[in-house]
């Protein structure tokens, strides 16, 4: 493939099988609560893309039949999401499992009890013409660029650093902040390598020699990268673990029907994707997109996939990124298994 000619289908097919497509913004306004005692406030991340929108879906348009109303507040990092969570405004957080397991090191009692999606959109990308092979990352002169140090863009190129064989003091990182300040800092040669979204890549490949070296599906097995949490306290309440499988409920159902229906992930795309071109894209493309989300890469599993076995596979990455220390993880106290079993 000529180094200029990627599309944007190619890059779909890239990340399912040789990168996808998604977007970034706000969100529509917050579903109302019919009462206080059927009503879960939600903190999540303040963009939707095309991973996203199932269990977005799911939980503002699936809960409500279960006599479950999500009011869904966005927000634009999952620091403050965390600390949300933690202060006691918010009920259920979405957010990355690796910065709940640091909060917990340091003393905060918070519990993953469901996976929103699996795998993800990010990719790996480098400057091909200083980087061919993953030992370059260690030359002086190149720098990678990541959101912040030891979060899932350090974590996810750490993996396959180590796994090539490469020598972690050697590298220089840089915090370069979401993934269009990181691509443009690619573009602009400030990095030689970093993490952006597959639809990214091919208006990167227009400008210069890049290449994606890492798609996470395929490297990992799998890659967590947004898990549904709370606080162990309010887990303990009945009335609210009953609010909790119902919210595990609709991101099933969701799932589910998005991975066997185009029309049904049509629908939750057109609904809340923030990509701006939504709704002027062909339905071929918006066909090829939910295909390679929903059957080649399964981004929505049946079953939610949610097992401790998957973050214990991590956890080697996450310590190498110094995300967390080398003490043992209580995973069984971390993770809330039943309420994915009692919702499926």
């Amino acid at each position: 493939m000529s180094k200029h000619a990627m599309t944007r289908r190619e890059a779909m097919r890239l990340i399912a099988g040789v990168p996808l497509a998604a977007g970034a913004a706000g969100f529509p306004g917050a579903v109302s609560a019919a009462s206080a005692a059927d009503t879960v406030k939600c903190v999540n991340v303040g963009f939707v893309l095309g991973i996203h929108c199932p269990p977005t879906y799911g939980v503002l348009d699936e809960c409500p039949k279960f006599g479950l109303q999500v009011e869904m507040q966005r927000l634009q990092s999952l620091r403050v999401i965390l600390q949300t969570i933690m202060g006691g405004t918010g009920d259920i957080g979405v957010g990355e499992p690796i910065m709940l397991l640091a909060a917990r090191r340091a003393g905060n009692d918070l519990v993953m009890f469901g996976n929103y999606y699996l795998h993800t959109s990010l990719v790996v990308a480098v400057n091909a013409d200083r980087i061919q092979t993953w030992k370059d990352l260690e030359k002086p002169e190149v720098t990678v660029g990541i959101n912040s140090q030891g979060d899932i863009t350090q974590v996810m190129i750490i993996g396959g650093f180590l796994k090539n064989g490469g020598d972690l003091s050697k590298v220089k990182w840089a915090d370069v902040g979401g993934s269009g300040t990181r691509m443009r800092a690619l573009l602009g040669n400030r990095v030689q390598a970093t993490v952006v979204h597959f639809d990214q890549m091919p208006e990167i490949q227009k400008t210069g020699n890049y290449k994606v070296i890492l798609v996470p599906h395929r490297e990992y097995d799998p890659w967590i990268n947004e898990i549904v949490f709370a606080r162990a306290d309010w887990l303990k309440n009945p009335a609210n673990r009953t609010k909790a499988v119902a919210f595990m409920k609709g991101i099933l159902i969701a799932s589910r029907r998005a991975t066997a229906d185009f029309a049904y992930f049509r629908n939750a795309f057109v609904k809340y994707a923030t990509l701006k071109e939504k709704d002027t894209m062909p339905e071929a493309e918006m066909r090829a997109l939910w295909k390679a989300l929903g059957q080649d890469i399964g981004v929505w599993p049946a079953d939610n996939a949610f097992r401790a076995a998957n973050i214990e596979k991590l956890l080697p990455y996450y310590r190498a990124a110094k995300a967390i220390d080398d003490k043992p993880v209580n995973l069984a106290a971390a993770m809330d298994l039943s309420i994915v079993a009692q919702a499926l």
